[in-house]
């Protein structure tokens, strides 16, 4: 009889222990969540250099309606009425509502020479920035600026956090009809090259997303 007991005991004390560590191992689990499902933005790792900066203030909280990469029709379009199809090359910073009726500066995002500034159908006032990123020849496309705010001649160095110009005002002729925003694209090599969608994917193996570099805050 003194067996059963000893047996039952034992039982019971391994059926204890079995509970305590599963209560264990499932409040150290949820200490430790999953990753969660990102937005395009954050899907890419955020690597920050002190090379780049953000063109435009809090930049991480801009880029709400066309990233990089993502494929726009005017059905599909987050910005309506919409003129453009295909891959968005480059990513949009828009304004925050206080922004609309006041000048909003855009900074380079690196430091190189302006190459171009002019006016550019879909665009209105544009700038392309040469510059240099790991050892590799870029071009920084800058789009929807007032081009009359931009003061450098073509040729001339611009360092990293130098105003370029202003943002173009609202659906006026400083942004070729498009709402007050930046159009940040970056393209491999030298090249200029300033479209703004391209009509496929394997296209946007020739340009970088640029949130990689300048949407920290």
């Amino acid at each position: 009889m003194k067996t059963i007991f000893v047996i039952i005991f034992l039982i019971i004390i391994a059926v204890l222990a079995f509970f305590l560590l599963k209560s264990s191992s499932q409040k150290e689990s949820s200490n430790n969540p999953p990753p969660v499902n990102q937005s395009p933005v954050n899907q890419s790792e955020n690597k920050v250099t002190d090379d780049f900066q953000p063109p435009l203030n809090r930049a991480g909280e801009r880029v709400t309606k066309k990233s990089f990469a993502i494929f726009i029709t005017p059905e599909n379009s987050p910005i309506q009425p919409e003129r453009f199809s295909g891959y968005h090359t480059g990513s949009d910073f828009e304004i925050f509502p206080e922004e609309t009726n006041v000048e909003v500066s855009v900074h380079a995002v690196c430091s190189g020479t302006l190459s171009m500034k002019k006016y550019a159908t879909g665009y209105g006032g544009v700038a392309v920035q040469n510059c240099e990123l790991n050892k590799e020849l870029i071009t920084v496309i800058y789009g929807h600026l007032k081009l009359s705010s931009i003061t450098l001649a073509a040729g001339q160095n611009m360092v990293v956090g130098d105003v370029i110009g202003i943002l173009g005002a609202n659906k006026s002729t400083e942004t070729n009809g498009e709402r007050k925003h930046l159009h940040l694209g970056i393209h491999k090599g030298n090249e200029i090259n300033i479209l703004g969608y391209v009509g496929s994917r394997a296209l946007l193996s020739d340009w970088i997303d640029p949130c990689l570099y300048v949407c920290h805050n």
